[in-house]
């Protein structure tokens, strides 16, 4: 079995994507060609790595390929069905596990990536302290330079109706707000996305801002969402964010993280 059970009993108060396994690669995917740009331009950054971290390791979308081009990938998530779907791309060395808790010891890893996953933690803090503790080089993600349109505008319309609920922790995009990154690229530009497609994701609620929202609530919202949007295209630019391990090591230190927030 790929997938081994660790520290369940200790996970915090964290998303789960659980419910959406099935569909999540569908809701969230690139086009093969952004995708495997992307992934090209992440190996070249990680190419005098050996082994690496993929915190949230999810449905493999970037272990597996990684993997398949050489690199010792170690993946963790907190999602059994997540880890299944990657188990059914052959991706290897998958824990089931919190990455709050991470068992493994100082400086593991040559790198970790972590991609969208801080946002889905309370504890992001205490996450980000671990990633750091194992990485010995430096710590990367993928990220939008921009937020999904769709989305913000559908927590406007909640907020409208008189429904907010903050979101448990920082995303990755957001980090470089908190401390600058040792290096930014810039991936794609200006990828088109059509509203369509966004709107039928959202419909089915398979973001996880939406798990808890009610369907009465939800319906009213989409309504007047997909009279917006409805035929329209967007776009966004994508860039890969790395931060050295010994400069985040500094702000953690000075910024007292490491325990929960």
């Amino acid at each position: 079995m790929a997938v081994i059970d660790i520290l369940t009993s200790r996970i915090m108060e964290s998303i789960s994507f659980d419910r959406v396994a099935e569909i999540y690669d569908r809701t969230r995917g690139l086009s093969p060609a952004i995708m495997e740009k992307v992934v090209r331009n992440v190996a070249n950054e990680l190419k005098d790595c050996r082994k690496i971290l993929d915190a949230g390791v999810g449905t493999g979308r970037f272990a597996k390929p990684l993997q398949a081009l050489g690199f010792e990938v170690v993946g963790i998530d907190i999602s059994a069905g997540m880890l299944k779907k990657a188990v059914e791309k052959d991706a290897k060395n998958l824990l089931l596990g919190d990455v709050c808790f991470l068992p493994f010891t100082d400086s593991s890893f040559d790198a970790a990536i972590s991609i969208h996953v801080l946002h889905l933690i309370k504890g992001w803090k205490m996450a980000l302290n671990e990633m750091v503790r194992v990485t010995r080089n430096f710590l990367l993600t993928c990220a939008y330079m921009a937020p999904n349109p769709l989305n913000e505008r559908y927590r406007e319309l909640l907020k409208e109706c008189g429904y907010e609920k903050p979101p448990l922790g920082t995303a990755e995009a957001e980090l470089k707000n908190l401390v600058k990154p040792t290096k930014s690229i810039l991936v794609a530009s200006r990828v088109p996305f059509k509203a369509d497609d966004t709107l039928a994701i959202l419909k089915d609620k398979a973001s996880a801002f939406q798990f808890e929202i009610p369907n009465r609530l939800h319906l009213k919202v989409m309504k007047k969402l997909t009279h917006e949007f409805a035929g329209k295209t967007y776009y966004r630019d994508i860039e890969i964010l790395a931060w050295a391990i010994p400069y985040l090591k500094t702000f953690i230190h000075s910024h007292g993280f490491g325990k929960a927030s």
